[in-house]
């Protein structure tokens, strides 16, 4: 059963996520841009895949890094079924690009849980955010969680409360010399460009309003299922899992606030959402109800073709 299967972290399950993660990618193009069809037309869909694996190794890096979940690979398997269900990020690269900058910056925001290099980690979670804040502007938001994580993981001094500030200018300094050299300055303030869009009517196709009903009904279930179950642990999950619960809720403003409304939005909230419930997943003792679950996710991902 695939509970069974992806139970523990081996090369099979690894290969058969990524196997996974082509179905979807290849169902996606051919449902949405079969009509330009050509070699140079693959060719340029699997450079693309290829920054999808790399999004998959630097999660498990981070995971395993970090000690964020047990020793599986429910996380991952996550991530492509909310891939799969929402195959618009396919067609946007710059999300992708966003997305795999800002798991640089959380490689350090989580590890700052260690006593080692903390400036260091701290300069470079907000210089990888800058970049993809250059990317895409809302990345900005994700400036807090470095300052959440300072509080969280108690290393509160002036130092490290200004450092971030430093880290994030760098690249957008960077960037503007760059545009002021070769006179493009508008193109340097079209980056910081925030329009939002408050309106939702787009939820209310089923293709999105299932899955979404699953993923609130599962990541409320999760949260206060797990977090009691943590806060008694003394370890360092606990903290970690505070950082969680923020990072989700930073990703959830994101997407409200997106101007975007087509799916592509929630890859935002891949990374936080795959890790809270896989520590649910974990702390469930039926294997039948884990299926039920996953096969469940499952199901949705495939049907959302459909609707």
């Amino acid at each position: 059963m695939i509970a069974n299967f992806f139970n523990k972290t081996k090369p099979i399950t690894s290969f058969s996520i990524v196997i996974l993660l082509f179905i979807y990618y290849c169902i996606s193009i051919l449902m949405e841009d079969f009509n330009s069809f050509s070699v140079l037309f693959i060719v340029d869909k699997l450079f693309y895949f290829f920054w999808y694996v790399l999004f998959l190794l630097i999660v498990n890096f981070i995971i395993k890094k970090n000690k964020l979940t047990q020793d599986n690979s429910y996380a991952l398997l996550l991530i492509v079924f909310m891939l799969g269900t929402f195959p618009k990020t396919i067609f946007l690269n710059y999300i992708v690009f966003s997305n795999i900058t800002l798991l640089l910056s959380y490689r350090k925001i989580y590890s700052l849980r260690s006593e080692i290099n903390t400036k260091i980690k701290l300069f470079d979670a907000a210089f990888w955010i800058g970049i993809s804040t250059l990317i895409y502007s809302w990345s900005v938001l994700y400036i807090f969680l470095i300052y959440i994580g300072i509080f969280i993981y108690q290393k509160v001094s002036f130092k490290n409360l200004l450092i971030p500030i430093v880290g994030f200018i760098t690249p957008v300094f960077i960037y503007f010399t760059y545009s002021f050299y070769f006179n493009s300055l508008t193109t340097f303030y079209e980056r910081f460009d925030y329009n939002f869009k408050l309106v939702f009517v787009t939820y209310n196709s089923l293709r999105f309003l299932i899955p979404i009903i699953l993923l609130i009904i599962m990541l409320l279930w999760s949260i206060l299922s797990v977090t009691p179950k943590i806060i008694l642990i003394s370890n360092n999950l606990k903290f970690s899992w505070s950082v969680l619960i923020n990072h989700l809720l930073i990703s959830i403003v994101i997407i409200i606030f997106s101007p975007v409304k087509n799916g592509v939005e929630f890859f935002y909230l891949a990374f936080p959402a795959s890790i809270i419930i896989t520590n649910f997943l974990e702390r469930s003792k039926l294997t039948i109800f884990k299926n039920i679950l996953l096969y469940l996710f499952l199901v949705i991902s495939i049907s959302v073709y459909f609707l």
